[in-house]
C-alpha cells in the first residue's frame, strides 16, 4: 500500500468538522497533562494556573452547515461503500508550536528525544530520528518518496531543520523528490504551488510515500484569529488543495489498481484571537484522519482511543507494511555528554 500524508498547519477540527466532536468523547479533553513550563501564564510573571478544560462548543462560528468548510476532509473521514475512512483523536504535547509538533508527528520521537522545542530547531537531534519517508526507504531501498511543503523547515537544506531528511543520493537518482515554493506572492499562492507540483508527481509518478504540507490555515490564524472569516476561508482553500491530491491518487487506484492510504493531520489549533504554543484545549486538540481508497482500513488504524503525536509515524508505517530492520546496538550513535532537557522559560534567557 502507498501513503499520502497531508499536513495542514494550525487547523481547528471543531471548525473544520464540528460534528465529529459531537460523536467522539475522545476529542473533549486532553488525555495527558501539560508540562508546567508550557501552560497558560508561565513566562509572563504569573503563577501556574489551575484550569479545567472548557466545555465543548459545537456551534459553528457562522451560519455554515457541517461539511461546508472542509468537504474533502469530511468525505475522507466518512468513507463510502468502496473506501473506508476514520478519524482518531490526537492530543498534542505542549509546547504546541509547529516545529516540535511536526517533528514528533513525522519522526515518531518525543520532544525530549529529538530535542526540538521551538521553531528555531536549536540543538535538534533529527539525524538520529529519521522522518517517515526515510523510514519507508530504509524498509525498502527501492521505494520512491516525495515531499512538498510551504514551510522551509520541512524540506529546505538552508532553513531550520529540515524535518524531512535530504537523502541527496536518492535525489540524484530520482527516488526522493523535494519541493519548496516561491513565497514572493504570498502563502496562499505558495500553497497552490505545493498542491500543483505534488498532484502532478502523485498522478504521473505514483511515489510509494509522500508528505505534503500546507501553511495557509496557520497563517490566517496568526493574522486574523481563529474566529475570523479569513480563517474559515483558509480552511476551505486548503481543503480544496487537498482534494487535488486525493483526486490524483484516486486516479492511480482507478486506472492502475494501486492501493493508497490517505492520511490528514494537524500540529495544533489556534486561539480565538490567534496564536498557539501552550495548553489550551482548542490548541492541543488534533486528529489523525485516514482513508483507504478502494478498501478497508488496516487493523492498526482501527482504534478509537486517543493517540499522541509521536505515535502517528508508527501507526502509518504499520498500516502500509513498512517494517525496517532492528539494529541491536544500543550504544551506537548515542550522545552521552549532553542531556536534552528543553527550555527553562526563564525571562532572563529572552533577548
Amino acid at each position: 500500500m502507498k501513503l499520502l500524508l497531508v499536513c495542514i498547519d494550525g487547523l481547528r477540527l471543531d471548525m473544520a468538522l464540528p460534528e465529529v466532536l459531537q460523536h467522539d468523547p475522545g476529542f473533549a479533553q486532553p488525555d495527558h497533562p501539560a508540562d508546567p513550563r508550557f501552560v497558560r501564564g508561565v513566562g509572563e510573571g504569573q503563577p501556574v494556573p489551575e484550569h479545567p478544560a472548557p466545555a465543548l462548543d459545537h456551534t459553528l462560528p457562522t451560519d455554515r452547515a457541517p461539511h461546508d468548510l472542509a468537504p474533502t476532509l469530511a468525505r475522507l473521514v466518512a468513507g463510502d461503500e468502496r473506501s473506508e475512512g476514520t478519524i482518531i483523536p490526537m492530543w498534542m504535547t505542549p509546547p504546541t508550536d509547529s516545529a516540535p509538533g511536526w517533528t514528533t508527528i513525522l519522526t515518531g520521537a518525543t520532544h525530549e528525544q529529538c530535542n526540538v522545542w521551538w521553531n528555531e530547531f536549536v540543538g535538534h537531534d533529527l539525524a538520529r530520528h529519521p522522518d517517515i519517508l526515510s523510514r519507508v526507504f530504509f524498509a525498502n531501498p527501492s521505494a520512491r518518496t516525495l515531499a512538498a511543503a510551504t514551510w522551509d523547515a520541512f524540506v529546505s537544506p538552508y532553513g531550520p531543520g529540515p524535518i524531512i531528511q535530504q537523502r541527496v543520493d536518492q535525489q540524484r537518482t530520482g527516488q526522493h523528490k523535494l519541493f519548496g515554493p516561491d513565497l514572493g506572492a504570498g502563502i496562499d499562492r505558495a500553497d497552490e504551488q505545493v498542491s500543483s507540483w505534488a498532484a502532478w508527481h502523485l498522478l504521473h509518478e505514483g511515489p510509494d510515500a509522500a508528505v505534503v504540507y500546507f501553511e495557509g490555515v496557520d497563517h490566517a490564524g496568526h493574522s486574523s484569529g481563529a474566529e475570523s472569516t479569513q480563517y474559515q476561508q483558509a480552511i476551505g482553500h486548503v481543503d480544496e488543495l487537498t482534494r487535488h491530491l486525493v483526486k490524483a491518487v484516486a486516479e492511480r487506484h482507478e486506472q492502475l489498481g494501486e492501493q493508497w492510504l490517505v492520511a490528514v493531520t494537524t500540529d495544533h489549533g489556534h486561539k480565538p484571537e490567534g496564536g498557539h504554543g501552550e495548553d489550551e484545549v482548542e490548541v492541543r486538540r488534533s486528529f489523525l484522519a485516514a482513508h483507504h481508497i478502494g478498501g478497508a482500513l488496516p487493523e492498526s488504524l482501527r482504534r478509537t482511543a486517543p493517540i499522541r503525536s509521536h505515535e502517528v509515524t508508527g501507526l502509518l508505517l504499520s498500516a502500509i507494511g513498512a517494517h525496517s530492520g532492528h539494529m541491536d546496538s544500543a550504544d551506537v550513535g548515542v550522545l552521552r555528554d549532553i542531556e536534552p532537557i528543553g527550555p527553562t522559560r526563564k525571562a532572563g534567557f529572552e533577548w
